[in-house]
């Protein structure tokens, strides 16, 4: 059979690439949507005091200062609300807890009580 082939030839790429259309419109990105080589990429203005990482991104240092409080407190906030989730949580538990402890010395008491 020659159609059984190992290799995948460029002629089949291409085919299988214009029958399943990946691949085969090419668009040109605006500029508005391409940040400026000086800008900060948090921001997207011009930077005052630039910081690069060490992937060549490139950040104002203020803009990081703010990031990073903004982000604590909010982190803050979460915990704090977590934690009383789960005190509320730990607090139903209690309650059902004492229900059941309730309700079976009741159900205790009432065959007590037939035994008699």
């Amino acid at each position: 059979n020659c159609t059984a082939g190992a290799v995948y030839t460029y002629h089949e790429k291409k085919k299988d690439a214009a029958a399943s259309g990946y691949g085969t419109q090419s668009e040109r990105v605006g500029k508005d949507s391409v940040k400026n080589f000086d800008c900060c990429s948090l921001t997207l203005q011009p930077c005052r005091n630039p910081v690069i990482t060490k992937d060549g991104f490139l950040f104002d240092k203020q803009a990081i200062l703010e990031y990073i409080i903004t982000k604590k407190t909010e982190y803050t906030r979460k915990l704090k609300n977590y934690e009383k989730q789960l005190k509320k949580e730990e607090e139903e538990k209690k309650e059902l807890a004492e229900a059941e402890r309730e309700a079976n010395l009741i159900k205790f008491m009432n065959r007590e009580k037939n035994i008699t």
